[in-house]
């Protein structure tokens, strides 16, 4: 075996222990999804320019620390004309996570017709996190959802 190939094999063997030790180290997910979650929508009610239902979701918290006194607050999926603006439809208040932990929760939200529209045409409610960090700062940040829960939309109502 040539001392080229010796070489080539030493540096890779280097760059595989590197990337398996670099994967395994849990990074800050201070620019990326520090919430993610899952949701199911039950016990839909139509009530005429307003739709009534049961929301299911389960939150998951990567985003360093542990979330307390925190609200979950339902957004309208489109932003107003104030672009800043977020035009809440519901909340649930008062929630804890504990960092690489989750937290269930369900309530009866009722949003517009043309917003429950949008998801059976494949958006996805849009769920904001709103919390005071170690310093006493205001964080709000966005849960990346995805149907989940054993469902999501309910039977008969496909995207």
């Amino acid at each position: 075996m040539s001392i080229h190939n010796k070489s080539w094999r030493f540096s890779a063997l280097c760059w595989a222990v590197f990337a398996l030790w670099f994967s395994s180290v849990p990074l800050p997910a201070e620019h990326g999804r520090n919430f993610a979650g899952e949701f199911q929508i039950r016990n839909v009610a139509d009530r005429g320019l307003a739709v009534e239902f049961e929301l299911r979701v389960k939150v998951f918290n990567y985003s360093g620390a542990d979330v307390k006194d925190a609200t979950l607050s339902l957004a309208s999926s489109r932003p107003g004309p104030d672009r800043d603006a977020i035009d809440f439809r519901g909340s649930f208040t008062g929630i804890s996570i504990p960092y690489r932990n989750f937290v269930e929760l369900d309530s009866v939200f009722t949003v517009p017709q043309a917003e429950y529209q949008r998801w059976q045409r494949g958006s996805l409610p849009n769920l904001v996190v709103t919390y005071r960090d170690k310093s006493g700062r205001e964080v709000q940040g966005r849960v990346e959802l995805r149907i989940g829960i054993s469902g999501g939309l309910p039977s008969g109502e496909s995207r």
